[in-house]
């Protein structure tokens, strides 16, 4: 007898502000378990896009036959969505959206092991590089794995979003879960001396060419992991004021989707 169904996720909104929240699994049995890995995974990047794209901080109107992502959710909750299936709203009480987002996880889908991957920076980057190419316009305007020349340094970042010969975002992942605080404060060090010198005079993007960043209409984004011990917390908060000081945008983790979803609106603009 095979399994029919696998919980992967859940999607929270709250009905007085719109706000909604989204979390999946990302670990790698949800593509072992079942009989089509391939297909699984692909459809649930594609819904997985849809629901990023729709997450809006305050839910708009349904105007025009345009789905918001509470009319979308009960509209394929009553249609069968092939290997995606989604169950009908529920409601429950929760004292804000995050601790509803935990809750509901914990109980419906549980908790699976990802201990290693959570304190290694490689982690992380596999998790913004698969989101980003979950939207077709963003993927093909990404260069991933790339790097910034920088009075003759180099300075490495996770992906670079390019459109029409101009930068709109040089992106890094930072692990803050390191169990070599010194170490990941000299990283942090040394990025954000190279990022100063790169506002400053500029660069040369691998792959292509000479680039100069106007603070109008590029991003420079750092994307981190939540710290755990004391001295991971002093270099978190060391590393925010640099960020603050050079307008330097720090994601957390779970907050990739959303930002990828209005980084590809802005590119179809």
């Amino acid at each position: 007898m095979g399994i029919t169904t696998i919980g992967v996720g859940v999607i929270v909104i709250d009905p007085e502000t719109g706000c909604a929240r989204s979390k999946f699994r990302t670990d790698r049995g949800i593509y072992h378990e079942s009989d089509s890995a391939g297909a699984t995974q692909l459809a649930l990047w594609n819904f997985q896009a849809e629901i990023d794209r729709l997450i809006t901080p305050i839910e708009p109107l349904n105007l025009a036959g345009q789905h918001t992502l509470s009319s979308y959710l009960e509209f394929v909750s009553g249609h069968w969505q092939n290997i995606i299936q989604v169950h009908s709203m529920q409601s429950m009480d929760a004292s804000n959206l995050n601790t509803a987002v935990d809750l509901l996880f914990s109980a419906l889908i549980g908790e699976f092991s990802t201990e290693h991957s959570h304190h290694d920076v490689r982690h992380v980057r596999r998790n913004v590089r698969g989101t980003y190419r979950r939207f077709p316009r963003l993927e093909r305007a990404t260069i991933f794995d790339t790097n910034v020349r920088v009075a003759r340094r180099e300075l490495d970042l996770t992906l670079a979003v390019v459109d029409e010969g101009n930068v709109i975002e040089l992106n890094q992942a930072f692990n803050f879960q390191s169990t070599d605080p010194r170490g990941t404060r000299s990283a942090i060090d040394a990025w954000t001396l190279k990022i100063d010198k790169l506002i400053q005079e500029g660069g040369e993007l691998s792959a292509h060419g000479p680039i100069t960043l106007d603070p109008r209409g590029s991003s420079i984004v750092a994307v981190t992991t939540e710290p755990n011990s004391a001295a991971q917390q002093e270099n978190y908060l060391e590393f925010q004021e640099f960020c603050r000081d050079l307008d330097i945008m720090v994601l957390n983790e779970e907050d990739v989707p959303q930002h990828a979803a209005r980084l590809d609106e802005r590119l179809a603009s």
